[in-house]
């Protein structure tokens, strides 16, 4: 058993291997997935999305590995590696410990994985993953709008008045927006944050999911706003993960939703999944 980079020239390869492996996305959706991972990998300097897993010669698995810096509310850029679509041919499943060690084994990395199944969550605290949510609130967005949200507002990246965040933020919403994301600015009191929101449909109800804000109070701060926002948009829910529903009275939570798993020790307050799986594994 060896393992192999998915480069450039393995686009094809790696398409077809995550289509048989999760045949609920297209061939064709997850060759445009690859494809986008190459062009987000190439702008960071990176020449790899994942590792091949090989025998005897042939591919009879792989792991995406999205490679990526967190910044947005990190004393200095931080190196991020998120695994995705684990997949091993049925008869190699006994390889997924040594596998997931061998994948993590750069300690100066911080690996995670959002979308584990219950058996790999299970793997990934063996290797040295910690949980850092319970779970996902999810807040019906016809209700939340009936919040009033005095002092906050929703901004559309266009109505950004210049100075009000700094331009790394502005670059990170528009990087976002061009991969298909909501991506907006929450201001409350005066005071401009970024926010990320990506399409995750829950049971082909259409759900927002948030992908990157200061912290979940700054949620609770602007959620009637946001709502409203969702609602002009057609969304029924808005989802973010933690650990319970506290200060969401109308939320529902649900801890059947992967949990957050990093092998970061400790969890800090900013939701922060830019440039992970959420962003670029569409539905479809």
């Amino acid at each position: 058993m060896k393992l192999r980079p998915i480069e450039i020239g393995d686009a094809g390869k790696a398409a077809a291997l995550l289509a048989e492996g999760f045949p609920s996305h297209s061939h064709e959706a997850w060759a445009g997935t690859v494809q986008r991972l190459f062009a987000h990998a190439q702008e960071i300097g990176e020449t790899s999305i994942g590792q091949f897993v090989m025998a005897g010669g042939d591919e009879i698995g792989l792991c995406l590995a999205i490679p990526s810096y967190r910044t947005a509310y990190a004393d200095q850029p931080t190196r991020i590696v998120n695994l995705a679509s684990f997949f091993l041919r049925p008869g190699s499943e006994w390889m997924a410990p040594l596998l997931m060690r061998r994948l993590t084994a750069d300690r100066s990395v911080e690996y995670t994985d959002l979308t584990a199944s219950p058996s790999m969550r299970k793997i990934n605290r063996q290797t040295g993953f910690v949980d850092h949510s319970e779970g996902s609130v999810f807040i019906p967005v016809p209700v939340a709008a009936l919040r009033a949200g005095r002092g906050a507002r929703v901004l559309p990246l266009g109505a950004i008045r210049p100075g009000a965040l700094p331009d790394a933020h502005i670059r990170l919403l528009e990087q976002h927006a061009a991969l298909g994301c909501i991506a907006v600015a929450l201001e409350v009191h005066g005071t401009c944050h970024p926010l990320i929101l990506t399409s995750s449909p829950r049971r082909r109800v259409p759900s927002a999911r948030v992908i990157l804000v200061r912290d979940r109070q700054l949620i609770r701060k602007g959620l009637g706003p946001i709502a409203r926002h969702l609602m002009k948009r057609g969304f029924a829910f808005l989802e973010f993960d933690a650990r319970a529903k506290v200060g969401f009275p109308e939320a529902m939570f649900r801890t059947e939703v992967a949990p957050v798993q990093s092998t970061r020790d400790t969890a800090d307050e900013a939701i922060d999944h830019t440039f992970s799986e959420m962003v670029f594994l569409r539905p479809g």
